[in-house]
């Protein structure tokens, strides 16, 4: 979750956000280990720059992996749409974009 800075921070959308951490938590070694974080643009403002959005707060998903890429999560911030999302990337839906350069900034 990218929040514009730390005074702008919904609680509730925390606690539903990691709700949805808890339920999706994988099961066995081998499965996708999904990691729930919030990035303050105002105090990394290079870092949320790579996700091209200038209205706050967003969700992104991000793989941070060989090929750096990530998805935007799209509809309200809660913890039934982040469901959605992360079951459409289960599913092979998502569509990643690529991030330029692939290379993430330092935090």
């Amino acid at each position: 979750m990218v929040v514009k800075d730390a005074a702008s921070i919904d609680q509730s959308q925390v606690t539903q956000i990691g709700g949805v951490g808890e339920q999706f938590e994988s099961k066995i070694s081998r499965g996708i280990n999904f990691n729930f974080m919030m990035l303050d643009a105002a105090a990394e403002p290079e870092f949320a720059s790579i996700f091209g959005q200038d209205s706050y707060p967003f969700i992104a998903v991000l793989n941070p992996a060989k090929r750096k890429r990530f998805t935007l999560h799209e509809g309200e911030i809660s913890g039934e749409a982040m469901e959605k999302t992360l079951d459409k990337i289960l599913g092979g839906d998502a569509r990643f974009k690529n991030i330029k350069g692939n290379k993430l900034p330092e935090l």
